[in-house]
């Protein structure tokens, strides 16, 4: 089969899922689209990198090709201007508080809170908790310090818990 052929069942089969991976980096659903399709054409470009490794290997190529066409739009951006007030997030969350409060969550609303979380917040929580990033990866593809990363990490959780305890209240 053809990288054509292959990219358009792709888009049939997996198109929802590849758009909500664009969504969970870009909260505007226009610009989630754009992404989307900007990911699209650089698997299209980029097909003879493609390495079939069974069932799954191709959504997991374009899911890394949404991601990092997401990273980039966002690098354009400037996210760390971008960030919003962090000094008002509250910083006494565990996780385990979040993971606690998430049971009583229903999945739509949990991921409308994590579109509210400032773009750096969010887009470090995609790339640890759903790409699988460490911190190191995250920190080199962003260009911050990794201790940065962290920090990051740390509050959007405690800024999610905070929403959280809010929705259930």
């Amino acid at each position: 089969m053809d990288g054509i052929e292959a990219l358009e069942q792709a888009y049939k089969k997996d198109g929802a899922y590849l758009l909500s991976v664009c969504r969970r980096y870009v909260c505007d659903p226009a610009t989630a689209q754009d992404m989307f399709q900007d990911g699209f054409v650089s698997a299209y470009l980029n097909w003879n990198k493609f390495r079939d490794r069974g069932p799954g290997s191709l959504k997991a190529w374009l899911s890394r090709i949404m991601a990092n066409t997401c990273l980039m739009y966002l690098r354009k951006k400037d996210p760390m201007h971008q960030a919003g007030d962090l000094a008002s997030v509250p910083l006494a969350a565990s996780d385990s508080e979040l993971y606690d409060g998430i049971a009583g969550v229903r999945d739509e609303d949990l991921y409308n809170m994590i579109l509210e979380l400032p773009d750096m917040e969010r887009t470090v929580l995609n790339m640890f908790v759903f790409e699988g990033f460490s911190h190191r990866e995250i920190a080199r593809t962003l260009g911050i310090r990794e201790s940065t990363s962290a920090m990051r990490l740390y509050r959007a959780k405690a800024h999610l818990a905070e929403m959280i305890k809010n929705y259930e209240e």
